[in-house]
């Protein structure tokens, strides 16, 4: 299917049905819902500086030379003006220059032209373009940097992004579809998802995650650098933010809003749910490189008598907001942590048998103040997944992750490699 260039058509005359010049076109209204949103109107300048909004079916004939007029089906005498729907957008005014989110490659897009296609009768937006060709034609040298490219042996790229894979960011094309907005970025990886906000402003993650659910833009915040985190809970509504954090594991809650102003952090803490808001509290009287900081409160523990087939009833009930059920833990009615055995010998377990038999008495374990070293050490030592953290009295407090520890380690170590290379 041949495209057509917004820019190319941008600023074009415009002729009656009898040759006269009605005025130049200045913009596209389009109906943003769909696969590829269609034309329905276009904004033309007058020559005495007026602007008239015209429906796109009285478009007779689109040459496709940029020095030829597009020619209208009416004379002047017959055109009448016509208000826009408030459903339909500028594509200029709303699309070009600004920012969009590529899912397909899992970057941010910045607009330098529009491609456009006509399907019966209809005109089409069928994807936008970035990079240098379509900044050089939209301050219009294209043609120059192309004869320079060619005595060069070299050629510009096309860099096209078909609009079945863009997800705007909170623009008025994004607000006017609402109900359908960022639906192709929340199927994103977490991880992806945080490295495209990233790129953006603080307010453009604002937007956006205002319009993600809370588990969506949990699991992002939690991909991003630390710094990132803070910037984009900061920007957030409060009851927004806290509900996102309540979403989130306790720790990674409080690693949050310990980066934040402390007025901020209790203006959040007051917003959530007690019962969250006391979790984390808890967590945020540790340092953060101690396993008090690194651990979490969301695990399973069990009482010795219970049985191999009672436990994994639980575990379908109850185990859902746990971090990790790979280790499974036993504790005595004042919470003092007794043995330790994994989903595997549970599993495996006859389905009478009672915890205390299946259970390993020698667990290895941490206080809160143990150093984010020490810690992991010993799961490297005893290829640990996961390590609890208890009280001088023995209270299983929570437990300390392994992909937690390498969040922090791995940047230490990088940055160490980093130094070295250079000096």
């Amino acid at each position: 299917m041949p495209t057509l260039s917004f820019t190319r058509l941008r600023r074009r005359p415009v002729h009656d049905s009898e040759g006269a010049l009605v005025g130049t076109l200045e913009d596209l209204l389009v109906l943003p819902l769909g696969f590829r949103p269609q034309v329905t109107k276009f904004t033309l300048r007058r020559p005495d500086r007026e602007e008239w909004i015209l429906p796109w079916s009285l478009v007779a004939e689109m040459p496709e030379a940029t020095d030829l007029p597009i020619r209208l089906r009416l004379p002047l005498r017959d055109l009448k003006p016509a208000a826009p729907r408030p459903e339909e957008v500028p594509l200029g005014k709303t699309v070009l220059d600004k920012k969009v989110v590529d899912t397909a490659r899992k970057k941010v897009v910045r607009v330098n032209d529009i491609e456009l296609a006509e399907s019966e009768r209809a005109l089409q937006v069928v994807g936008v373009e970035g990079g240098l060709r379509g900044l050089l034609r939209h301050v219009r040298s294209e043609p120059l940097a192309e004869r320079l490219a060619a005595i060069l042996g070299k050629s510009l790229p096309h860099d096209v992004v078909p609009w079945e894979v863009i997800d705007p960011i909170e623009t008025e094309l994004s607000r006017a579809r609402r109900q359908a907005v960022y639906t192709k970025l929340a199927k994103l990886h977490p991880a992806d998802i945080a490295d495209i906000m990233e790129e953006l402003t603080p307010g453009e993650r604002a937007g956006v995650l205002a319009a993600l659910d809370e588990a969506t833009a949990a699991e992002a915040i939690t991909e991003a650098e630390p710094e990132v985190q803070a910037s984009m809970v900061q920007m957030m509504e409060p009851e927004k933010a806290a509900d996102i954090l309540e979403e989130m594991e306790p720790d990674e809650a409080a690693d949050i809003l310990s980066d934040l102003p402390e007025a901020k952090a209790e203006e959040l803490l007051k917003t959530m749910e007690p019962e969250e808001a006391h979790e984390v509290e808890g967590l945020l009287g540790h340092e953060e490189d101690t396993a008090g900081g690194l651990m979490t409160t969301e695990h399973v523990a069990f009482r010795p008598s219970l049985t191999a087939a009672e436990a994994i009833r639980r575990i379908r009930d109850e185990a859902k907001e746990a971090e990790t059920i790979y280790y499974l833990y036993v504790t005595d009615p004042q919470g003092r942590l007794r043995g330790v055995f994994s989903l595997r010998e549970l599993i495996l377990a006859e389905p009478a048998q009672r915890l205390e038999q299946i259970m390993h008495t020698d667990v290895v374990s941490v206080r809160p103040e143990t150093a984010l070293r020490e810690v992991a050490e010993l799961q490297t030592k005893y290829n640990l997944l996961a390590l609890p953290v208890v009280s001088g009295e023995g209270e299983l407090l929570g437990i300390v992750t392994v992909d937690d520890v390498l969040n922090l380690i791995l940047p230490m170590i990088w940055k160490k490699r980093a130094v070295k290379k250079f000096i």
